[in-house]
């Protein structure tokens, strides 16, 4: 329900061609689905390798496995690589660990500090209603959905004056 939720939240067609981070990626469903709307290519990133594995598993079973790099990194090590290599990507997805949001925070502080982000580009943090993410120096959250026990916070970079441009409304 919350990956329909929040795919139905960026639209139809957001995802086209678009260079996609999935942080935290567990399974990298996020990184699935954001193939399958049409995105380039997508990194997943996890410190378990057995989520690496399966990732790698879902990846293969869907030949896709071209379309998707898969790290087994911690996220704070992936995104320092990312900038060693010049990536910017378009669009993050942030499902860190239960009730610990702080993790996804200091991971989008680190992506602006590094410069990986495309000039519009959307993080999409994943936690728990009743987190309050406070968002990094600079940074805002400007979109909110709650679905049960989850909650979207969509967040606006510096260099992003108008991220709702092109999300749909709701």
């Amino acid at each position: 329900m919350v990956r329909e939720a929040l795919f139905s939240i960026l639209g139809p067609g957001y995802c086209n061609d678009l260079v996609v981070a999935d942080l935290f990626s567990g399974s990298g469903i996020m990184a699935i689905e954001s193939l399958s709307r049409g995105c380039r290519t997508v990194y997943c990133v996890d410190s378990d390798l057995d989520s690496c594995r399966l990732i790698r598993s879902n990846m293969e079973r869907l030949n896709i496995k071209s379309s998707g790099t898969i790290y087994h990194l911690r996220v704070d090590k992936a995104l320092a690589s990312f900038a060693a290599q010049n990536l910017k990507f378009d669009l993050l997805f942030l499902d860190p660990p239960y009730k610990q949001v702080e993790l996804g925070l200091l991971a989008i502080e680190q992506a602006a500090n590094l410069g990986i982000l495309a000039t519009e580009a959307v993080a999409v943090l994943e936690h728990h209603r009743q987190a309050r993410p406070e968002p990094p120096d600079g940074l805002t959250i400007y979109k909110q959905r709650r679905y049960g026990h989850t909650m979207l916070s969509f967040f606006r970079f510096p260099n992003n004056p108008n991220p709702a441009a092109g999300l749909s409304h709701d």
